[in-house]
């Protein structure tokens, strides 16, 4: 297994946090700058961020506190697509009003769910304390709030054994990319979360996950890639700028070897500390050409894992000042447009042994590269459509609701180098 840390933020090391934080250097950012229309001071006041002394934006993990005042006025006024995609987090069983967490004390984590002790339960309470905290803030329903603390209370009041077997480490990264997003909410809102059960939560992270995702994973890069978002997500909510800056260092040594160009020659890159990563399955390989995932050959599913989880790394680090997109666009972008060509409407035939499927992700990549950027993606644009309100899958969570059509709404500038 590789080392992706340099021996100052090695694994021993992270098992001490208090001691590296302290030496963390603090960043400045500009202020945001929003692009909400509300011309009210009291609304924007109401939205601005919380600059943290770790040189954080806060809330800050995806979305910002612009952007969710913006979707909850979306929701109030009853506008689509949001509106669909607000009633379809309501009414699932993740956003029910008495919703009942199922801690475990250890996770265990077997191939194919095999043993599944406490996995499926920790994913499920993870997605459903993200979607109590956005119900939360669209609605002002205090239930929504205290649902979201009893489920990250009872997690961090009992996970004491961390996660085992050979799926331990992909787990903690799937629960972990999601926990922060609803953490971040709900601490920055005045759902009422006290500061004892914000400092267990946080310790939670750093000692019954991050020991899980800091070396990496030489595995197919879908596993990586989660472990990068989820390093990224931790670092932002604990203000700790060593576990961020991990988290961006593994993205920026496995994002450029998930997706092809042929800029990149006859073979793809190589992820940094690994040995080539396998791009095919079972023997069966497909022709190289722009845009084709790593996880291509082997199904749909795992490819828009790992691809999701690089966006939504990107997105943010880009809520924090920092511009991932723009190290990897062109890849990202070409991955967009390569698999969007063989869904529905578009409907090109795929070559033998490939399957494509729909999958609730897709909405953040675009949002930024079309609505932000302004770059043209006709194939996607026109899958979307039929994809929203899109739901959950590990990691790919209620994407619609938050990032359809926002455009750049409560982005901070670009931190200066």
């Amino acid at each position: 297994m590789k080392t992706i840390l340099s021996p100052l933020f090695s694994p021993r090391t992270f098992r001490s946090f208090g001691l590296f934080t302290s030496l963390c250097v603090s960043i400045a950012f500009a202020p945001a700058s929003f692009a909400a229309t509300d011309t009210n001071s009291a609304a924007r006041a109401s939205a601005a961020p919380v600059g943290s002394k770790g040189g954080f934006l806060h809330p800050g993990v995806l979305v910002n506190r612009a952007q969710l005042y913006f979707i909850k006025g979306k929701v109030a006024t009853g506008a689509e697509p949001w509106k669909s995609a607000f009633e379809a987090a309501k009414a699932s069983n993740l956003g029910a009003l008495d919703y009942t967490p199922k801690p475990w004390q250890t996770c265990e984590c077997g191939p194919r769910s095999n043993p599944d002790l406490g996995c499926k339960d920790e994913q499920r309470d993870s997605e459903a304390a993200y979607a109590q905290a956005l119900l939360w803030y669209c609605t002002g329903n205090k239930t929504y709030a205290a649902n979201a603390i009893k489920i990250m209370n009872a997690w961090s009041s009992t996970l004491t054994g961390g996660h085992k077997r050979e799926n331990g480490p992909v787990q903690a990264a799937w629960c972990a990319e999601v926990w922060p997003r609803a953490a971040e909410i709900i601490r920055y809102s005045d759902a009422g979360w006290p500061e004892a059960d914000i400092a267990k939560f946080k310790n939670m992270l750093t000692s019954q996950y991050v020991p899980s995702l800091v070396d990496g994973s030489c595995e197919n890069g879908n596993k990586e890639l989660s472990m990068s978002e989820a390093l990224i997500n931790i670092g932002v909510f604990n203000d700790d700028r060593a576990i961020f800056d991990a988290g961006v260092k593994m993205w920026r040594g496995r994002a450029p070897a998930y997706i092809y160009l042929t800029s990149d020659g006859p073979t793809p890159v190589k992820p940094e500390g690994c040995d080539m990563a396998i791009w095919g399955n079972k023997g069966y390989t497909t022709p190289l050409v722009d845009g084709l995932l790593q996880e291509t050959c082997r199904d749909s599913g795992h490819a828009n894992l790992a691809l999701s989880a690089m966006v939504n790394a990107a997105e943010t680090a880009r809520q924090q000042g920092l511009d991932l997109y723009a190290e990897q666009g062109k890849r990202i972008m070409a991955a967009l447009e390569y698999q969007a060509q063989f869904l529905a409407p578009n409907n090109a035939p795929a070559s033998e042994h490939l399957e494509f499927n729909k999958h609730p992700t897709w909405e953040i990549a675009y949002n930024h590269f079309h609505n932000r950027l302004g770059y043209k993606l006709p194939k996607i644009a026109a899958v979307l459509p039929t994809n929203r309100p899109t739901g959950v899958n590990h990691h790919m969570v209620w994407e619609t609701l938050t990032h359809a059509e926002v455009g750049a709404v409560g982005l901070p500038a670009l931190a200066k180098p």
